[in-house]
């Protein structure tokens, strides 16, 4: 039997909502929030943005704290992989969200630099719960597209790229690794997957860009806090935010 156990799951009603949970929070910002979010996962980012930005800082609650900056919000993924980024994507859906960028990170099967994601490798449980059972999940087109000319209008070479979402990541193989190289995939995260699915399946906007932060190859070659890292990070959340604000 296929993954879930229980057969077109998909198509079954939720017993306990995302929205269940943030009205048991007795929520008071349904009318502040932004309809557009800029999803990341590193600190250096949020410290990014609060000085450049200065945003007004929205604690929902303890995994979920919202930067807002005018009419866009900033959310760092506090946990790890794609149960916790699919659970904080469906609350913020709940509050109004509407469009959705991710600026993150993510382990380079090729080389080096900016990827932009046009559909991600489901290796991961999560999706299968939202979505029917495929070997890809997918980004907004018209979204994706957008980011695209927006990353170029900035003066910065990206690559386009398939990714690889696996939930496992000390369960990452070398012949998985040189498998997925000759289906063109470029890069390896733990998250993209499962939130184009639930983006997908609550009618949403989502796109996806990466930096690699680190190469795996015949051996594993970190480069996590390089400045170049860092400094592409903040220069694509720049990117987001005249997106969104346009």
């Amino acid at each position: 039997m296929t993954y879930p156990k229980f057969k077109n799951k998909h198509l079954e009603k939720a017993l306990v909502r995302s929205k269940d949970f943030l009205e048991y929070h007795q929520n008071i910002y349904l009318k502040i929030l932004p309809k557009k979010y800029i999803l990341t996962f590193q600190s250096s980012v949020i410290k990014y943005f609060k000085r450049k930005y200065k945003p007004k800082k929205i604690r929902i609650y303890s995994l979920l704290t919202i930067y807002k900056y005018k009419d866009l919000g900033l959310v760092k993924l506090t946990g790890v992989g794609s149960p916790n980024a699919a659970a904080i994507l469906e609350e913020l859906i709940v509050l109004g969200g509407k469009t959705f960028l991710i600026v993150g990170t993510a382990g380079g099967l090729h080389h080096e630099g900016i990827f932009v994601c046009n559909k991600a490798l489901r290796d991961e449980g999560t999706s299968y719960h939202y979505i029917p059972h495929g070997e890809f999940s997918f980004p907004d087109k018209k979204l994706t597209e957008k980011l695209k000319n927006s990353i170029k209008k900035a003066g910065l070479e990206y690559s386009d790229c398939i990714s690889w979402t696996i939930d496992a990541p000390y369960r990452e193989t070398k012949a998985e690794v040189e498998r997925y190289v000759k289906k063109g995939i470029s890069t390896v995260e733990m998250e993209a997957s499962a939130l184009f699915a639930v983006a997908r399946c609550k009618k949403v906007k989502i796109a996806a860009v990466f930096v690699v932060s680190d190469l795996l190859g015949k051996k594993w070659t970190p480069k996590f806090h390089q400045f170049n890292v860092v400094r592409a990070e903040n220069k694509l959340i720049d990117v987001a935010v005249k997106l969104l604000r346009t």
